[in-house]
């Protein structure tokens, strides 16, 4: 598996397999954002969308969600 600098945890590590998103937001994290930091990203994901009862049908709730993860990643893109 193909190794980068991650740009959030700022060490060497595998990196994505692919794209986790589509899209030019899932091409940045695929070129910054290591395999570990995505699933940290993706166990808080969940607890944020429980926490806050955000329903992923609701357009707000959905850009909510990116604007954190964006924020968590350190990719303010």
């Amino acid at each position: 598996m193909p190794t980068l600098t991650c740009t959030r945890c700022s060490q060497t590590r595998d990196a994505l397999a692919e794209p986790p998103t589509g899209g030019a937001l899932g091409q940045t994290i695929h070129a910054r954002i290591c395999a570990p930091c995505w699933e940290e990203w993706r166990a808080t994901s969940a607890q944020i969308i429980n926490h806050y009862n955000l329903n992923m049908g609701v357009p707000d709730h959905r850009q909510e969600l990116r604007r954190v993860m964006k924020e968590f990643l350190g990719i303010e893109a």
